[in-house]
């Protein structure tokens, strides 16, 4: 338990240090193709999967451009609109599908929609990650509101709950996104 409940402990620690920027943060100059990579990978690096290979590269972005995700540069080179989907989209690849995340994404390619979402994003991360360092870990158990509790001692336990509550939320996130079934033709409506 004391390993788990270190190794925890440092990953929370890690996850308060760091923070993606704001859209102020963002440069103001387009960029070129490996400028895109260098930034990206300093802004998204403590989220890298462990021994996984690199998170962003030419041919990830070129994908994400030919499926839509992304608008198209201008003349070879990014803005912060682009930075700014790249930003989301490598956060949440990690546990969503890339066409999840497309409908999560304004089909207005224009700034002022983009920094919003953007913004909106930043924020909801913040929270998110203050909300999760904010859990008690206290003798083996993860507790909320001194009732609620998740025991993760013994050995994989742990990992056994984080797989868990991911899957969960992946779940839940793809129920959120779905569109309202149409009725069936021929269906009454009461």
């Amino acid at each position: 338990m004391e390993d788990a409940a270190q190794r925890l402990s440092a990953w929370l620690d890690g996850l308060k240090h760091f923070d993606l920027p704001d859209w102020e943060s963002l440069p103001e100059l387009d960029l070129y193709m490996d400028q895109v990579i260098l930034l990206l990978t300093r802004y998204l690096s403590p989220l890298e999967r462990y021994g996984e290979d690199k998170a962003i590269t030419a041919s990830i972005i070129n994908n994400y451009v030919r499926m839509k995700v992304v608008p198209p540069p201008v003349k070879k080179r990014y803005s912060r609109v682009h930075l700014a989907y790249l930003v989301i989209i490598c956060t949440l690849k990690q546990s969503l599908s890339i066409s999840c995340i497309q409908r999560m994404l304004p089909e207005d390619h224009r700034e002022e929609a983009v920094r919003a979402l953007y913004t909106d994003f930043v924020q909801q991360y913040r929270a998110s990650v203050r909300f999760l360092c904010s859990l008690p870990l206290q003798a083996g158990r993860l507790t909320l509101d001194g009732s609620a509790s998740l025991p993760l001692a013994e050995g994989g336990r742990l990992i056994t709950t984080t797989a868990i509550l991911s899957t969960l939320s992946k779940s839940l996130t793809e129920f959120l996104l779905q569109a309202e079934a149409p009725a069936e033709d021929g269906e009454d409506d009461d």
